[in-house]
């Protein structure tokens, strides 16, 4: 059972939100973890047995094809940044959708382009919170490697990935008065239920904290599967529900960043959001399997987040297409 999974995750490790010693920046500062006896940790076993299942092999060799097809896109020879610019335009408007708020998307090309989303709120509560979601992700995009030549910036730590992403996304709400200021970027205090919804009844307390603690160090866990390790932190943030909203977004980000972090998806194009935009409910089966907690639902929404990813891919090339048609009306504007 993946609760089994999740419970050995949380109990082989003491990680929170604050600062802490040795937590460093990306790939480079992850350790294969291994117990007393020098097996495998055995959060990574279990993990790279869910990853063994033929469903999950097969799906993730389907991805790395169609990734190696975008990488080699003639239009991110030299364009690869406004491509990504264009991404997170369309992954913010998809996100949005999921959460249920509905923005044309010429609406938040057009602030994009006057440089007007420089602050928390506009006063419009749709582009707030469509321009949350829109920093978040044009915040990954800085972390990401470039494309041509061997720059690639710091990492964050798992710590200050998760509460910089939280403050892009839930920031808007905090100033809209749906959130109060001091829940953002911070976890659920206990005996604090979660505004939004999800599959089953959210932990609290210290049963909170060890979930919490098991994905952060899931993040930088070495010796699983770049798939497998995507899928099961975007469930933990949807399943947990650590911060008081903006869960399943902040998970649908952090998607973006490990599938482009650990080479799933080198580009940082694809639009990760787009399939849970438009099959809502397929997304919320999917993630109810997952809570679920047995072997086959876990790899049911592993095997959902590949096609999502997929589905973002394709979404990709589109985007490469109107680059070289020179079609997209997005710059490059960077987030402070």
């Amino acid at each position: 059972m993946v609760t089994t999974v999740c419970a050995v995750i949380s109990t082989t490790v003491s990680i929170g939100l604050g600062p802490g010693p040795g937590r460093g920046a990306g790939p480079a500062s992850r350790r294969i973890a291994r117990d007393p006896c020098g097996d495998l940790d055995p959060a990574a076993a279990a993990l790279r047995a869910i990853a063994s299942d033929a469903r999950i092999v097969s799906a993730e060799q389907v991805l790395r094809q169609a990734s190696a097809e975008l990488r080699f896109h003639e239009a991110l020879r030299r364009r690869w940044r406004e491509a990504r610019a264009e991404s997170a335009v369309r992954g913010a408007i998809a996100s949005g959708g999921v959460e249920g708020v509905v923005l044309p998307s010429s609406v938040l090309r057009d602030a994009v382009a006057a440089g007007g989303l420089t602050e928390a709120s506009t006063g419009e509560p749709s582009l707030d919170a469509v321009a949350g979601l829109w920093r978040a992700g044009t915040r990954l995009a800085a972390w990401m490697p470039d494309l041509r030549g061997e720059t690639r910036p710091a990492q964050p730590s798992p710590r200050t990935l998760l509460a910089t992403l939280h403050r892009d996304v839930a920031g808007p709400i905090a100033v809209a008065g749906r959130i109060p200021l001091n829940a953002v970027a911070v976890p659920r205090s206990a005996g604090t239920a979660p505004i939004e919804g999800g599959p089953g009844s959210a932990p609290d307390g210290e049963a909170l904290t060890a979930r919490l603690e098991g994905m952060i160090r899931l993040v930088e866990l070495d010796g699983v599967s770049a798939l497998v390790r995507a899928a099961v932190v975007h469930g933990e943030m949807v399943a947990a529900r650590p911060f008081l909203m903006g869960n399943a977004a902040v998970g649908r980000l952090l998607v973006r960043h490990l599938i482009t972090r650990d080479g799933l998806e080198p580009t940082g194009v694809a639009v990760t959001d787009q399939y849970a935009a438009r099959a809502p409910s397929v997304y919320a089966d999917a993630v109810a399997a997952y809570a679920g907690g047995t072997h086959d639902g876990v790899v049911a929404w592993v095997v959902w987040q590949a096609e999502a990813i997929l589905v973002g891919i394709q979404e990709a090339q589109e985007i490469c297409r109107t680059v070289q048609a020179g079609t997209t009306q997005v710059g490059t504007t960077a987030v402070e």
